[in-house]
């Protein structure tokens, strides 16, 4: 067992594909497989559950993950701590909603990636649900998402609370006028798991609106341009429709305090080993 079976299992778990892990690691399938075998072998367990169309890790894989990502950050830090030039090096996976990421990822990634240029950085987009998993499994360093996050193994750390408001079209231009539709009224909206699309989905039903229909879009860049084109209404932070999407035909319909203030919180594993760079990456969030 070496460095590199290790850096081969973590990227084999984390994307879940011998194809993508071979190409990250510049070499072929089957070399990716005899590794995962002898990882296995000398371990004496299962680490993945392979079939001809998926790729799931065991409880046992996600277990090892935590201890090679353990191993790697413990080297990258040692190397980090001898490195004479000072400079910063390893890896940083970092999970964000679209919405953040385009709102208030930004300054903090071009603070953090302009003074450390030698950490490689990798930014992942999924709803809260999605990112939380992620995080808990390992495959994620932290994350980026909204909502009150409650769970034993996180530690939470705010970063902003979100204004939201539902935005429309000239379709509906008020509360009044969704209340007074006949119309089934279209939620574009991310997939299950989107804190945004349950209190939208919540603020509606409490209004009596029962006639609701969801369509699912996987872009936040999609869900504005439906939107715009009359196709629905979706809910998002006000700032982010004032700052990145001004020039388009959007309205913004206030809704009431208790659905409008969303808290956008960073995570990360509670008892996991805290690499120098996820430290470094935290107090750039602090100095947003």
């Amino acid at each position: 067992m070496n460095i590199n079976d290790l850096n081969i299992f973590i990227s084999v778990a984390e994307y879940e594909s011998i194809t993508k892990s071979a190409a990250i690691n510049n070499t072929v399938q089957s070399n990716v497989s005899a590794r995962i075998k002898y990882l296995e072998e000398q371990l004496g367990v299962k680490l993945l559950i392979r079939t001809t169309r998926t790729l799931e890790i065991t409880e046992e894989g996600t277990q090892f993950l935590k201890v090679a990502k353990e191993i790697i950050n413990s080297l990258n830090d040692f190397r980090n701590s001898v490195n004479k030039s000072g400079t910063l090096t390893g890896q940083l996976k970092i999970g964000s909603l679209q919405s953040v990421a385009a709102l208030r990822a930004p300054d903090i990634l071009q603070r953090f990636v302009s003074e450390h240029p030698d950490m490689e950085f990798v930014l992942k987009t999924g709803t809260t649900d999605e990112l939380i998993k992620k995080v808990l499994s390992f495959k994620l360093d932290g994350a980026f998402v909204a909502g009150k996050v409650k769970h034993p193994d996180l530690t939470v750390k705010p970063v902003s609370i979100e204004k939201l408001c539902i935005v429309s079209s000239s379709l509906y231009s008020s509360i009044d006028h969704l209340n007074k539709s006949t119309k089934p009224i279209k939620l574009i909206v991310f997939s299950k798991g989107c804190s945004y699309r349950s209190l939208l989905e919540d603020l509606l039903v409490e209004m009596g609106l029962k006639k609701l229909r969801f369509v699912e879009i996987d872009s936040l860049d999609s869900i504005i341009n439906s939107v715009e084109n009359g196709l629905g209404i979706t809910l998002l932070p006000e700032e982010l429709i004032k700052k990145n999407y001004a020039y388009r035909s959007l309205a913004t319909i206030k809704i009431p305090a208790k659905y409008a203030q969303c808290p956008t919180v960073f995570i990360k594993m509670k008892n996991s080993s805290s690499n120098r760079g996820l430290q470094l990456f935290e107090a750039s969030i602090d100095n947003k």
